[in-house]
């Protein structure tokens, strides 16, 4: 039994007669014939009776031909769903997001997806690193963006390194540190400082970049998930706001905050990376997904040499 035969009972139930169903399914009186008898065959009770003018069909082939209209409604709505799914147009998304990657990335990537593929269900979830990487191997997500060096690479991952994004420190304006064009990074040593939970590499580079001794170790005032949390912070204190340039663009431009540059030290990048499981197919809307962040990556690494000097 297949589903053509299924769909030749359907069809001749529909039309009454052999002449008419086999016109239908462009097939031959004779091999629309062979099709139902191996179809009666394979369930082992005649479907209809045939008569001089036309069939009918029999308490077996009713109750058959119920279960058939059935089969192929599901098989025609999973051929739709299929096409569907294929072009972006179905399904579930579900992906977890750093905090750092997240205040850069994350509402342009959800706001280009929602509007070219509304059917989606997307789920988005910010999450400190480990915690990402847990929900990645027990597959709870389909793949995750991280600060790369949160992420170790391993035999059982897929690593996408994206290129680097500038960073910086921030202020608030009128803040004391901004009284001297070009200070020196020594002041940062006595100043409150904000910023997400980094891993221990992040921090050991963090660490030179402040060119703090080998015993000092970086230490946030205000550690928070939450971008927009630090955002508000800076801007009503005075703490001092490690971050990636594109993730305040606002702030800049409206004056809220303003961009330190140090005399004795260079500006400072961090990478992300999208990682997800090697052994595993991304599902086409995944993949998609994954192509959006990276373009929104390169536009807001574009975006921040708009940014000069201390403000907008």
């Amino acid at each position: 039994m297949n589903l053509r035969q299924l769909e030749h009972l359907v069809v001749l139930a529909e039309e009454g007669s052999f002449v008419k169903a086999a016109a239908r399914v462009h097939l031959t009186q004779s091999a629309l014939s062979r099709s139902i008898q191996s179809l009666e065959e394979a369930l082992g009770m005649p479907l209809c009776d045939r008569q001089s003018r036309g069939i009918i069909l029999t308490p077996g082939g009713r109750l058959v031909l119920e279960r058939a209209r059935k089969a192929l409604f599901e098989l025609r709505g999973l051929e739709c769903d299929v096409r569907l799914f294929n072009n972006y147009e179905l399904g579930d998304l579900s992906f977890g997001i750093g905090p750092f990657p997240a205040a850069v990335l994350l509402t342009d990537t959800l706001a280009r997806l929602n509007g070219t593929h509304r059917g989606l269900r997307i789920s988005a979830q910010v999450e400190d690193w480990r915690t990402l990487l847990e929900g990645l191997r027990k597959e709870r997500v389909d793949f995750l963006v991280s600060t790369s060096q949160a992420i170790p690479e391993s035999p059982d991952l897929a690593l996408r390194m994206l290129p680097p994004m500038p960073c910086g420190w921030f202020a608030r304006s009128g803040h004391p540190i901004l009284e001297q064009a070009r200070p020196p990074i020594s002041m940062l040593h006595d100043l409150a400082l904000a910023g997400v939970p980094i891993p221990d590499d992040a921090r050991e580079s963090l660490r030179r970049i402040m060119q703090l001794g080998a015993a000092e170790n970086v230490s946030f005032s205000v550690e928070c998930n939450s971008f927009q949390v630090l955002r508000e912070l800076a801007g009503k204190s005075d703490v001092i706001l490690c971050a990636p340039v594109s993730s305040v663009r606002d702030e800049l431009r409206e004056g809220r905050l303003q961009r330190i540059h140090f005399e004795d030290t260079a500006d400072f990048t961090t990478q992300f990376v999208i990682a997800h499981l090697a052994h595993r197919t991304l599902t086409p809307i995944a993949q998609k997904a994954i192509d959006m962040l990276v373009e929104c990556n390169l536009a807001a690494i574009e975006e921040t040499g708009s940014f000069s000097g201390g403000g907008a």
